[in-house]
């Protein structure tokens, strides 16, 4: 996929968790290609549990702008670990995550229509453009809550 931009639009904070006592965060923007806009992105995480819990990030994949509509986007989602090696990702099930109900979102894929076709290289793209671009979710790379 050609080189990925990130334009980070919204965030909100909540909680506490019922578990652990932390508040929750999400953060949200949009995905441009150097041609066009390719995905709008949900990123939602425990505060200063990122290694006890993940976080979950859900991409709405598609055409965007003038004349496009809800059928033209699908939702991929992935489930972010943080493992003594490094980050990971696991595509999951995108009708059990609150962005399928979204009104943006045409279908929301299951993963076996994820992997191992075309879109979940364009998904795993997106997720690194989000953690190298996007400052606010810096804390799900260290594990450690990131500066108000």
């Amino acid at each position: 996929m050609a080189t990925l931009s990130i334009e980070p639009t919204g965030s909100s904070d909540f909680g506490p968790c019922p578990c652990c006592g932390n508040n929750s965060r999400r953060v949200w923007g949009h995905v441009h290609s150097p041609k066009a806009a390719v995905a709008a992105y949900f990123v939602h995480w425990t505060r200063n549990a990122v290694r006890d819990h993940g976080a979950n990030f859900d991409l709405i994949v598609g055409k965007w702008g003038k004349g496009a509509t809800a059928p033209d986007r699908e939702l991929v989602a992935l489930a972010y670990r943080l493992e003594d090696d490094g980050p990971s990702f696991m595509v999951i099930d995108a009708a059990d995550r609150p962005a399928a109900d979204d009104e943006l979102v045409g279908k929301a894929l299951a993963r076996k229509e994820v992997i191992g076709k075309p879109i979940a290289r364009k998904a795993f793209d997106i997720v690194d453009a989000i953690l190298d671009q996007d400052p606010r979710v810096a804390e799900l790379l260290e594990g450690k809550q990131e500066p108000m």
